[in-house]
């Protein structure tokens, strides 16, 4: 599966580039970014209400290139949290929700719903689990039911968690309070008093010149394009889709007092008792400055929306790249403006023969890491923790930041006979993880309701074709009528359903089958798009 392919290692020098004014500086980073591949968007940055910085970059859609603008619409996803706490706080200055109201009020049958407050679920201190698979987000009755049959992740009020069913609750709430759907809500309070006419719900059906494509994948060679969800998922946990310039007006209004009252949102922005989560937005620490705000990310797009209070600093940067380097791009922005030190990524060639030996399957004890090379990029997933693009300090040892800054190192260890075997997740220099190379043990399977063993059991082995090892299959299958998709190892970091042009993605849709038997043919030969076959038997 693991495929040989040319890629280029990144080197980072920390530079302070001396005779450039802010806004050239800032060019200038990220003009670095869009050299190696790494951010194709939209960015908008503004200094005490006047914008420093307004430019966009790379390609609206890889078929057309159409060129991305300031102008150019992208999903926001979970940035759409801060319109959805926002318009709950106003319902509660007009008096017709509170805070306290217990979800019990709204929904009746709830468990625990006497012990849960809106103040719960808009803190994300309900305790109530995250669940956002598009099965059960279907509609609010699907979605309700789902949720109450699950277990707490702790105790109401007795914890933290962040989870997008407190945010899908408080849209139907929203519903009822206001006597109006959601998205009319959204607009009826927030988007048309500060006329936000590029910015709504509904990206999949929007017919507008300035939309963009999303990408799981993107280079200028190649590309895997994302999964565009419909709007009932996420609801109100992240349907919204805007612009840099509509963000920037929401921004606005907001600080001029707009929407809130003064002592509303003070209330919004300060962490709420303990945690960095505030009332719908997130309060960080970036470059020693104090940031509020909220990011977003999911299929195909990913985003920052934030502000420093203190200084009167907005930055916005909005991706229609789900493989880009959004957050990092942030943060030394962040550094520019402060004056601080910073690092621009260089293109370093360092030939094929090394991706052979980094990519691969590396499991230790309690985790499993996928790290594949493909197309001058490195990436990596981890099994229930995450997944990212690798920057590289030398040809054995990468590196990724986290969203607090802290720098986690990925390094490779060769064996006796030099290959690179082992992998050390290392932090403040200390190894926090080992895992060793086990690439025998990978394997593409199908599962879903279609299989005999369902969603739950174990997957149809894929085996590779006897002339052709990028070719997996698997022959005279039965199948019945339902649903499948394609999964690595038998467990979920590694998934490929179907996107609206049927073509393989990560976080696809579930590919829909008639009962029969079947040869299944799995292509991986570009293993940024690999294809399927369901050739049905007569």
């Amino acid at each position: 599966m693991f495929k040989h392919l040319f890629f280029i290692l990144i080197i980072l020098s920390a530079v302070k580039i001396q005779g450039q004014t802010r806004e050239e500086k800032i060019n200038t980073l990220v003009h670095a970014y869009t050299h190696i591949d790494r951010f194709n968007g939209s960015i908008l940055v503004a200094d005490k209400g006047k914008i420093i910085f307004e430019k966009s970059f790379g390609i609206q859609d890889f078929q057309t290139k159409e060129k991305n603008t300031n102008q150019s619409i992208y999903r926001i996803y979970s940035t759409t949290k801060t319109f959805t706490a926002t318009t709950v706080l106003l319902l509660n200055e007009e008096g017709k929700l509170s805070l306290n109201d217990k979800l019990s009020k709204y929904y009746p049958d709830f468990p625990k719903g006497d012990s849960i407050t809106i103040e719960n679920l808009i803190t994300h201190t309900s305790g109530i689990p995250n669940d956002t698979g598009p099965e059960s987000t279907k509609n609010e009755a699907v979605f309700m039911k789902s949720i109450s049959q699950q277990p707490f992740v702790f105790s109401p009020g007795k914890g933290w968690g962040y989870s997008n069913s407190n945010y899908y609750i408080l849209g139907y709430i929203i519903t009822k309070v206001s006597g109006m759907p959601y998205p009319k809500a959204i607009q009826h309070y927030i988007l048309d008093p500060l006329g936000m006419k590029n910015t709504g719900f509904g990206f999949k059906d929007l017919k507008d010149k300035n939309k963009t494509t999303g990408y799981e994948y993107l280079s200028p060679h190649n590309y895997r394009e994302a999964v565009v969800y419909d709007y009932d998922h996420p609801h109100a946990a992240g349907a919204m889709y805007s612009t840099v310039e509509d963000l920037y007006k929401f921004d606005q209004g907001i600080k001029a007092y707009k929407i809130l009252k003064k002592e509303t949102l003070k209330k919004a922005q300060t962490p709420f008792k303990t945690y960095d989560f505030g009332y719908g937005w997130h309060r960080q620490i970036i470059k020693g400055k104090t940031t509020i705000g909220h990011d977003g990310g999911g299929p195909g797009f990913i985003s920052r929306f934030l502000t420093i209070p203190d200084e009167d600093i907005s930055i916005i940067v909005l991706s229609n790249a789900r493989d880009n380097s959004v957050f990092e791009i942030a943060d030394k922005i962040i550094a520019i403006l402060a004056g601080e030190t910073y690092d621009l990524p260089k293109k370093v060639n360092i030939g094929a023969k090394y991706e052979k030996d980094l990519t691969g399957l590396y499991q230790s004890k309690n985790s499993t890491f996928y790290i594949l090379a493909n197309d001058n990029k490195l990436n990596f997933k981890e099994t229930n923790e995450g997944e990212g693009i690798l920057f590289t300090e030398s040809s054995t040892k990468f590196y990724i930041n986290n969203q607090i800054g802290e720098r986690i190192y990925f390094e490779f260890k060769p064996d006796t006979n030099g290959k690179n075997t082992v992998l050390n997740i290392v932090m403040k220099d200390k190894i926090v993880k080992e895992a060793k190379k086990n690439d025998d043990n990978f394997l593409w399977g199908i599962t879903g309701s279609a299989t005999a063993n369902g969603w739950n059991g174990p997957d149809i082995k894929l085996v590779p074709n006897e002339k052709n090892k990028d070719i997996l299959e698997a022959r005279n299958i039965p199948l019945q009528s339902g649903q499948i998709k394609f999964r690595g190892n038998n467990e979920w970091t590694l998934d490929l359903g179907i996107n609206d042009n049927n073509q393989l993605t990560q976080y696809g849709r579930n590919i829909n089958v008639e009962a029969g038997t079947y040869d299944i043919i799995f292509d991986t030969t570009n293993p940024i798009r690999p294809t399927y076959q369901l050739v049905k038997k007569k």
